[in-house]
């Protein structure tokens, strides 16, 4: 994640699911799909939801600026897919020794 006494910032996470509180709408972004939006990886985290606005309450003709979001870290993403991995090779074993 990061060191202590420094902001986390686009760069550290893998993904940022974004989730409008007006109308429930959610999706997961890439930190490289959010230069549109004036993001870089030195960007803080805690500034993102500032910058993001929800489309389809915009369309509605609402403020579409009650936004939060939620990062997914490297380190959280890395263990997931180890962990899976495992999962993977432990059933692998149990798989081959059905068809026997």
């Amino acid at each position: 994640m990061t060191l202590p006494g420094k902001e986390a910032t686009i760069a550290d996470v893998v993904s940022i699911a974004v989730e409008c509180i007006d109308c429930g709408r959610n999706r997961w972004w890439k930190p490289a799909e959010l230069r549109r939006h004036g993001v870089s990886g030195q960007t803080p985290l805690v500034t993102l939801s500032e910058r993001l606005v929800c489309k389809s309450c915009r369309a509605d003709g609402l403020p579409g600026r009650a936004v939060a979001i939620q990062a997914a870290f490297i380190e959280e993403h890395e263990r997931r897919r180890i962990d899976a991995q495992r999962r993977a090779e432990r059933e692998a074993p149990l798989k081959r020794s059905r068809r026997a």
